[in-house]
Parts: C-alpha cells; sequence; structure tokens
C-alpha cells in the first residue's frame, strides 16, 4: 500500500530542506536582486524510473536580463508580454539547481516502491503520490523561508508540471488567481459545483474526486466532496462495495478523512477487508479507515484470517500522519494496547509500521494527556511512538 509503506514525510522534508537552501543560496550570492518566486521544475518518470525535480529560482533582475537576451536574439515580442512569458518558465530562469545525491537516492527508493509488483497500476499511484509531495513542500518552504526573513510575503514557490495540476495545489487561492489568472475557470467551476443540488453535487463529485471523470480542480474536488460531510459517505461506500465506478482504495481513504462513521460505511470497509481477492492496497486501506473510525476491533476480529502486513498497517493507521487528513478521533493508545495484548504475534509488523521516519501523527494540545499516558504504557512500540510525538509537540512550543 503505496501511502502507508513508503517514508513519504521523510522525502516531502527533504524537498523542503532542499528548496529553503537553494533560495537561501540565491539570496546569498545576489543579495541585490529582489526574488519573486521559485519552482520545482522537470518531473519525469517513464514507468521504470522517477526523477527528482529540479529548482528554479527567479528575481526580477535575472527576468529582465533572460528578456533582453530573448529581444537581442530577435523575439518581437514586447517586453511586457516576453516578461510574463518568462517569468514561470522555470527552464528559462537562469538561477536552476539539480538534484543533490540525496535527492537521487530518495528518488531510487521510490522507484523501487512504485515496482514492488510490477503492475502499472501501483506504480502510477506511487508516482502520483510523490509528485503531490512537492506542493506541500512549496507551501512549507515558503512558510520558513517568510520566518526567516530571506523572501517578502509576496514571493510564491510553484511545484510546476507539464499537465498544470501542481500548481493550484501549490498556493492559495487568492496566490493563485494573482499569479495564474487563466487558473479562473478552475473558481468558476468550484462555484458552479457549490451551487448545485446536493444530490446533484454528489453525483459530479464523487466520480471526479475518485478519477472515473476527468476534471479541471485535481485534488480540489476531495476538498469539496469531503466539506459536503456525511451526505458523501453513502456514494463513497458503494465504491468501496464495489458498486460503483471507482478506485476503492481512494474511497475508503476518504470515508476515513470525512471520519463519519455509518452503519453503512462500516459494513462497507469491513466488506471489502474480508474479500480475500480483491487488492492488498485497497483491503489495506479499508483496515485503516477502519482504525481511524475507531472500529479497530473489526479488524482484529479478523486478524486469523488477514495477511500480516494488513491487519498491521490498519492497527497502525491512527497514529501515523495519515490521520491528520481530514478530520480525525484524539489520540487513544488504549485500542492498540488491547489489540497486541489479543494478537502478539503481531507487535512487530506494528512497530515495523510505527518506526522513526515513517511520518506520525501531530499533536493537537488536548492530545497531550493522552500521549503523556502513552509513555507508561506495556507496550514497547507505544512508549516510543508517545515519546516522539510528545517532542516534535515541545519543538514546535519551543
Amino acid at each position: 500500500m503505496a501511502q502507508q509503506a513508503f517514508d513519504w514525510q521523510s522525502l516531502e522534508d527533504a524537498a523542503v530542506t532542499m528548496m529553503v537552501a537553494a533560495v537561501r543560496d540565491v539570496h546569498q550570492q545576489h543579495p541585490q536582486e529582489r526574488l519573486y518566486g521559485a519552482t520545482f521544475h522537470a518531473f519525469y518518470d517513464d514507468g521504470t524510473v522517477i526523477y527528482w525535480p529540479c529548482i528554479a529560482v527567479g528575481t526580477e533582475e535575472s527576468l529582465a536580463r533572460r528578456v533582453a537576451e530573448y529581444q537581442a536574439q530577435g523575439d518581437t515580442a514586447s517586453t511586457e508580454s516576453l516578461t510574463e512569458s518568462l517569468r514561470w518558465s522555470s527552464a528559462d530562469l537562469p538561477y536552476n539547481i539539480e538534484p543533490d545525491e540525496h535527492a537521487e537516492r530518495l528518488a531510487l527508493d521510490c522507484c523501487d516502491f512504485a515496482a514492488r509488483d510490477g503492475t502499472f497500476s501501483v506504480w502510477q499511484k506511487t508516482c502520483e503520490h510523490f509528485m503531490r509531495r512537492f506542493p506541500k513542500a512549496a507551501k512549507k518552504a515558503r512558510q520558513q523561508l517568510i520566518r526567516e526573513g530571506v523572501v517578502d510575503k509576496n514571493f510564491i514557490i510553484i511545484a510546476e508540471d507539464e499537465a498544470g495540476e501542481l500548481v493550484p495545489l501549490s498556493l492559495t487561492r487568492a496566490q493563485l488567481l494573482r499569479h495564474f489568472p487563466h487558473y479562473d475557470a478552475d473558481e468558476k467551476e468550484r462555484r458552479r459545483l457549490t451551487a448545485l443540488p446536493l444530490e446533484q453535487q454528489l453525483s459530479e463529485l464523487v466520480p471526479l474526486a475518485l478519477g472515473v471523470v476527468r476534471g479541471t480542480l485535481y485534488e480540489g474536488y476531495e476538498e469539496l466532496l469531503k466539506a459536503i460531510g456525511r451526505p458523501a459517505v453513502a456514494p463513497l461506500a458503494a465504491v468501496v462495495r464495489g458498486d460503483a465506478p471507482g478506485e476503492r482504495w481512494l474511497a475508503s481513504k476518504l470515508i476515513a478523512e470525512i471520519n463519519d462513521a455509518t452503519d453503512e460505511a462500516i459494513a462497507a470497509l469491513c466488506g471489502l477487508l474480508d474479500e480475500e481477492r480483491a487488492d492488498n492496497c485497497d483491503r489495506a486501506w479499508a483496515a485503516c479507515a477502519l482504525a481511524r473510525l475507531g472500529n479497530m476491533a473489526a479488524i482484529v476480529a479478523r486478524v486469523p484470517g488477514l495477511p500480516l502486513d494488513i491487519a498491521a498497517a490498519g492497527l497502525a493507521a491512527p497514529y501515523r500522519s495519515f490521520r491528520d487528513d481530514g478530520r480525525f478521533l484524539p489520540l487513544d493508545y488504549r485500542p492498540l494496547e488491547a489489540a497486541l495484548e489479543q494478537h502478539p504475534q503481531l507487535e512487530a509488523a506494528v512497530a515495523h509500521e510505527l518506526q522513526p521516519g515513517r511520518g506520525y501523527c501531530r499533536l493537537t494540545p488536548d492530545e497531550i494527556p493522552a500521549a503523556r499516558a502513552g509513555l507508561t504504557s506495556p507496550v514497547a512500540l507505544i512508549r516510543a511512538h508517545a515519546q516522539a510525538v510528545l517532542e516534535e509537540a515541545e519543538d514546535k512550543l519551543r
């Protein structure tokens, strides 16, 4: 299960670190120039290899020099038009940074993971998840650079892919419309969808969010669907059951993020978990969703008939970074303690899922007492997890 077994958080953190270092370096080397933006660009995969993207950094002065070069070569476009067309043309920006060895190793690790079972569908899912980590990294890097005083609040960072799908994910809606006004069509699409009667909204949004129908908002359809809440659970449950088209793992994930444990949702997820012929990725996401919905007991009851990795992924889900997406139940180690007491043979597999670097949940202030209680747990992996999330929470407060 790509999103659960690979260390996506470390990959995202590495992207943030590299982008911050690149912008800092341009700022230090050219302190007289005005930074306006940066990009992750040159994303590429061909079914056998995934390349880490390059980084480009733009300044007003370097952009003006590039425009002058094009004009000297005979380009007849106006200075204003040429400046606009080159501003976010990463290949034309002079400050370009190639991936370092660490980035290339991470990309190779992701390749190995994407090719783990030899199916193109798993490769595609992994590549998509790889690319979508960079808009998140772009936002985090920008905030860090602003805090450090390296750039001002007008500075933006985007992930720039060929299809343009990552740009809207890199920016706020206001930033997107200011810097990329052609995306106004997306804004109009949002308004159109949200104005529809609820039943019609769902009939359009579910196929769009699950990739059955291609739209222009990309991840935005998922967010619109999750914002509907409980009414969206029934059509998603139909996909989980296999009664409607769509990715079953993604429908399970969205049910977990809406986090409304309806009887229909629980029955659908249990049915998928019991379906031995189903894809293991789909079954594992069903297990994760059940645990996030507060139904870890449904996994425990099925342990004798479940593959070890599926059971472990489900038991670990409420404690992984995945649980921070959407709504989630408060931290509680007691269900995991009870599960491991009943099935101690699962402890090593769950410990593997919760080993450092896999991506832990981030505590809210209200969860700190539960985490502190975890420090006294009889289960070593729970004590280690509690210690790690508490240390991260304390670091944020400093």
